[in-house]
């Protein structure tokens, strides 16, 4: 036994060439951006599974949140695996398919124009398509050239790896409600708007307004969105009600786009812009446009992309 073991050790130091360090570097390499990956999309779950709906592919919200919470796990477990080397063949295999599956994904959204920001790394970095499928190819090319290499390198799991596997799958599968997601969340169809008040909001081009007194008819606007162009002659006739309290809009756009979309679309309110992150919070599980009903910070009811009719918000008044 120690012979082998003394073979082994000869085999493996002369193997440590050029290509054995070329593989573990690939392979790490993609390791790492897969761990960032899953530990960032994490820290705001909420946020993440909002972005995967953007994708227009799964749209039932329990599916979402599974699907958001399983691809965390994975990158977790994937990214560990490659740093550690942990049985190559099936790491390696594994995380190719995962990236085949993401180009899939972010092709339909080129393609599709879905959304503009690929969701790789939640709300900490915004990818176009393009640049997303131009990072997966060139990862995709490292997993396959480790591939080939993986053989020089690949070693028996030793019981510590297997140990640090196991923990990493628990760590993956407890981080998001860490970060606070409850599992009650998962399956819950109606729109959360539970910890963000109106008053941390910090306001871009509404300074007359005091959204924190009195009442106000407050639209979550997306100035790419077509469901928001269509609904802005409907809702300029509800701005036409002096019994309706006043109405404005918030946008995560740019200026530049909040401008387009005025001169294009005529809307009759105000649209100031807020942080993204604040806006996918306050429009948790929804769609866009968001119609909120608020009086003194708190939303009374909350209407998504259909505008109701003049009598349902005054029926929501009383």
């Amino acid at each position: 036994m120690s012979e082998d073991r003394a073979t082994l050790a000869t085999l493996t130091e002369e193997s440590r060439d050029w290509r054995w360090w070329v593989t573990r570097l690939l392979a790490g390499a993609v390791g790492v951006v897969l761990l960032v990956a899953g530990v960032l999309k994490s820290t705001d779950l909420e946020m993440f599974i909002k972005q995967i709906k953007d994708y227009d592919i799964i749209s039932n919200r329990t599916a979402l949140a599974l699907t958001a919470w399983g691809l965390i796990v994975v990158e977790c477990v994937l990214g560990v695996a490659l740093l550690l080397f942990y049985r190559p063949r099936i790491t390696l295999l594994a995380t190719g398919a995962l990236f085949l599956v993401f180009m899939g994904a972010i092709g339909w959204a080129w393609v599709t124009g879905a959304t503009e920001d690929c969701g790789c790394f939640g709300a900490w970095a915004k990818r176009t398509p393009a640049q997303a499928m131009l990072e997966d190819v060139l990862f995709l090319g490292a997993i396959v050239v480790a591939w080939f290499g993986h053989r020089r390198v690949e070693r028996p799991p030793t019981r510590l790896k297997s140990w640090v596997m196991g923990l990493t799958l628990v760590v993956g599968l407890a981080l998001p409600m860490v970060f606070g997601f409850p599992l009650s969340a998962i399956s819950q169809s109606k729109p959360r708007t539970a910890g963000m008040k109106l008053e941390t909001l910090q306001v871009q081009g509404l300074d007359q307004y005091d959204l924190r007194i009195g009442e106000y008819l407050v639209i979550l606007l997306d100035t790419e969105c077509s469901h928001c162009q269509a609904a802005v002659p409907q809702l300029n006739a509800l701005t036409q009600d002096p019994a309706l309290p006043p109405m404005v809009a918030l946008c995560k756009n740019e200026e530049w786009r909040r401008v387009l979309f005025a001169n294009t679309y005529k809307p009759a309110f105000p649209l100031g812009q807020i942080g993204e992150k604040e806006f996918l919070k306050l429009l948790a599980a929804g769609e866009t446009p968001r119609l909120m009903l608020v009086r003194d910070q708190q939303v009374l009811k909350i209407w998504d992309k259909e505008v109701p009719p003049a009598g349902e918000i005054k029926a929501a008044l009383k």
